[in-house]
């Protein structure tokens, strides 16, 4: 990053020494250097803001300690322009954020010129004693009325190899912002309603996500279906982020940090999807005791994290099971539903600049249904496996800081699995993977990022009684209904003869795939408030003997012309290897017909309105080329002018559209957002052309979060989007179908905490609805010159109650 430094702050809020260390920009050369240049350096020299006034009172009906994470923009002379509350509740936030825009800082200056600077602070609040009130600190320990008294002697310096104290905070000197990333932090994401505190799951309420159904987690960005948008994990790939049957994400909230959707146009060290990319960042450890547990209708879940090495190393463990089938069992007695996830990670301080890590995670969902028959013999009940779906992680990594950056290298196994049937046929994708990624500042506004990653996939399918054999499967059959020489041998009648074109889709089981990518970027400071960001990947890609090789460059751009005001440009080229509309773990087509195609280019505009509200503008165009979008098709496929393009199953398409965000924090006593997606999603092949299956004009999400004093808070929210497209029979009519009637919903959730005596922890109360009108929605409508037939889901309504706890 650009200018990123690291404070410490001790001593009360009351204008106290505030100490302040320079981790990466040493103010003078190392000792080591045998001849310091005698003259002045010819690279610009950046300072650090440094805090001068920071006083805050303890809110009036408030009690218990409480932490606040504020984000400042302080201007050249040393003002608080902004401040917004990052993480906390209220009224802590509210009053933290108000107190902070009295503060006064000596501003951070480049070449001694005085500059604009965001800073993040900590805000302890300590609930005042009954004698004389107590101020609450920054960064320091409780204390009373009377002036502090000296600490006595300083300290001795911490050891060099012990990882720095949980109570730093970062400053970012303004020019590192991320030009194209929609971003949702962890306190924001648990106001939510709908999302069940689940940040993977919040994704659905940004602009840019047409949803397949309503309550299913899985969705298209920007006219690209779920397959090809890429999930990963502090950096490690993923094949899907949620539990089956509209479930809780499979990573517990408590590991996640933030969640970013990048729409297009995304970072080089991202690649291989013709998509988006959704990207959760690991929470960082606290190197202290913490936990928490939650107890809900449907599941439980919790969190331990405990130091080691006299505060060296840290160990955090969770996981979540579900009881769903018992309560399930009550409904729909025929219905079995499970699934459990588990997260476990430890670090450890080698040194003062190396630390190493493992993280290892996975996740299982079992979806099963009985039938009672009847055979002359007996009644019999017979189960039948829906899904059963499994995939697991482990990653090791060595991290080494360096002036001015950070080099990585990593090792990665993971398995992913699904079965079919009752277990007849098991689908198994066993995977290595490597790769260094190295991040370094060459001088003030300039920063070189490049890295290598390497993944290489085992792909099997195993039969029961343990047989593999190498087969293809048209889509729509099960694996293994193809062999390579089925040409040769006569049809079953209840068989379907594949085309080429399927069978370079289907499954190529029993094989070994190979993926090396390459990239490369530089971050580009080029005059003040200008950041540009040009970037290029690289990735080869081997499946059985199918080579294909994909070079994708990028560039993202942006504009600050005001404080408030800036300007967004992103363009890049994406590839990747075949997919299936929805993510499959262990299932892959192979590399036949070539690699997907994405073109994708956006321009916006971003303005911070008064009272923390922020607000966006973005127009987005993608072209797809060689897309294996079955689902966005589907609908024109009944035309009757697809008979002779049955077997087509490559595409090219685009989509258009208009993005708008207005958003004020759901951390602050009243915050809210309203999300707008205008957009328009094509396909054509052959003679086939119109407006994808799943394509929806209007998306609209609007959400309230209100503080009702002592402690309570609720929140709603709704979302709208219109319709699909009717199946037609014939292709004029396809190209302007009618469609499904709109749908809504509303969500609401009901929070209360109650504040542990010593304000480090909680317990709490939340009930949590979604869709609460019971609304069906039309997910299927069939026209004919007379009238139109319809079918209709749901209502999908997920309850969800339960108790929690944070000590």
């Amino acid at each position: 990053m650009l200018g990123t430094l690291s404070v410490a702050l001790a001593g009360v809020a009351r204008a106290q020494p505030i100490h302040i260390d320079a981790v990466e920009e040493p103010a003078e050369p190392p000792a080591s250097e045998p001849e310091p240049a005698p003259e002045p350096p010819a690279q610009p020299v950046l300072t650090r803001p440094k805090p001068l006034m920071t006083e805050v009172s303890y809110p009036e009906g408030a009690s218990g300690d409480h932490e606040v994470v504020l984000e400042l923009l302080v201007d050249p002379e040393g003002k608080v322009e902004r401040a917004v509350a990052v993480s906390g509740s209220a009224p802590f936030t509210t009053r933290a954020e108000a107190d902070a825009r009295a503060w006064r800082f000596e501003p951070a200056t480049r070449d001694g010129q005085p500059m604009a600077a965001k800073v993040r602070l900590l805000v302890r609040f300590t609930e005042p004693e009954p004698e004389p009130a107590s101020e609450p600190t920054l960064g320091s320990s409780p204390t009373t009325g009377a002036e502090p008294e000296p600490a006595g002697p300083e300290a001795p310096a911490e050891a060099p190899e012990k990882p720095p104290a949980p109570d730093e905070i970062e400053v970012l000197i303004l020019g590192e912002r991320q030009p194209l990333r929609q971003r949702l932090g962890r306190a924001e994401v648990r106001e939510i309603p709908g999302a069940f505190g689940d940040p993977y799951r919040a994704i659905e309420v940004l602009p840019g996500v047409v949803p397949i159904m309503s309550g299913v987690p899985y969705f298209y960005v920007r006219g690209a279906p779920p397959g090809n948008v890429g999930y990963f994990f502090d950096g490690i790939p993923v094949p899907l982020l949620y539990h089956f049957a509209a479930g809780p994400g499979v990573l517990h909230p408590a590991f996640v940090e933030t969640v970013d959707l990048y729409a297009g146009a995304y970072p080089a060290r991202y690649g291989r999807f013709a998509g988006g990319i959704v990207v959760g960042d690991m929470a960082p450890p606290s190197y202290d005791w913490r936990g928490e547990v939650s107890i809900r209708l449907v599941d439980s879940g919790g969190m331990l994290e405990a130091p080691f090495a006299d505060g060296r190393g840290s160990v955090m463990l969770g996981g979540r099971y579900s009881y769903t089938g018992l309560v399930l069992s009550l409904v729909v007695p025929e219905v079995t539903l499970q699934y459990w996830d588990y997260q476990g990670r430890a670090r450890y301080a080698v040194g003062r600049d190396d630390s190493v890590e493992v993280l290892f995670f996975g996740s299982r969902d079992l979806l099963q249904s009985e039938e009672q028959t009847d055979d002359g013999e007996g009644a019999h009940t017979s189960t039948t496996t829906v899904a059963d779906i499994a995939f697991h992680r482990v990653d090791l990594r060595w991290d080494h800081e360096l002036p001015g950056g950070r080099w990585r290298n990593a090792l990665m196994l993971g398995l992913d699995r699904t079965g079919i049937g009752d277990g007849d046929v098991l689908l198994t994708d066993r995977m290595v993977g490597a790769r260094s990624e190295m991040r370094q500042r060459l001088e003030p506004g300039l920063e070189f990022r490049a890295g290598v990653d390497i993944l290489y996939e085992r792909l099997g399918q195993e039969f029961v009684g343990g047989e593999e054999e190498d087969v293809e499967a048209a889509p729509g059959q099960p694996p293994g209904a193809g062999q390579p020489d089925a040409a040769a041998q006569p049809a079953q009648p209840s068989e379907v003869q594949q085309s080429d074109e399927a069978a370079e889709f289907g499954f190529n089981r029993s094989r070994d795939d190979l993926v090396v990518g390459l990239y490369s970027e530089v971050v580009i400071e080029a005059a003040p408030g200008v950041q540009v960001t040009p970037g290029l990947r690289t990735d080869l890609f081997v499946s059985a003997h199918d080579v294909a090789p994909g070079v994708d460059p990028r560039i993202a751009a942006r504009f600050e012309i005001t404080d408030r005001l800036a300007l967004t440009h992103g363009l890049g080229i994406a590839h990747q290897a075949p997919s299936f509309v929805l993510p499959i773990p262990g299932a892959k087509p192979s590399l036949r017909g070539g690699l997907q195609r994405a073109v994708q280019h956006s321009a916006g505009v971003e303005y911070e309105l008064p009272a923390g509200i922020t607000s966006s503008l973005v127009l987005f165009h993608n072209l797809f080329f060689n897309l294996t979008d079955l689902l966005g098709i589907a609908q024109l496929n009944q035309t009757e002018e697809s008979d002779d393009e049955t077997g087509n199953l490559r595409m090219t398409g685009h989509s258009y559209g208009a993005e708008v965000m207005l958003r004020r924090s759901l951390t602050h006593d009243l915050g809210g957002f309203i999300s707008y997606t205008l957009s328009r999603s094509e396909r054509s092949s052959g003679r086939l052309e119109g407006p994808a299956t799943t394509d929806r004009t209007h998306v609209l999400n609007l959400a309230l979060s209100y503080d009702l004093g002592r402690h309570w808070r609720i929140g709603n929210r709704v979302i709208l989007y219109s319709g699909i497209p009717a199946r037609v029979a014939y292709l004029e009519a396809a190209r302007h179908p009618p469609r499904t009637p709109p749908f809504w919903r509303l969500d609401w959730r009901l929070q209360k905490r109650w504040p542990s005596a010593d304000g480090r922890g909680y317990w709490g109360f939340i009930a949590e609805v979604l869709n609460t009108t019971l609304n069906e929605e039309v997910m299927d409508r069939s026209c004919n010159a007379y009238d139109c037939r319809e079918q209709s889901v749901g209502p999908v309504t997920i309850p969800s109650i339960g108790v929690e706890a944070a000590f």
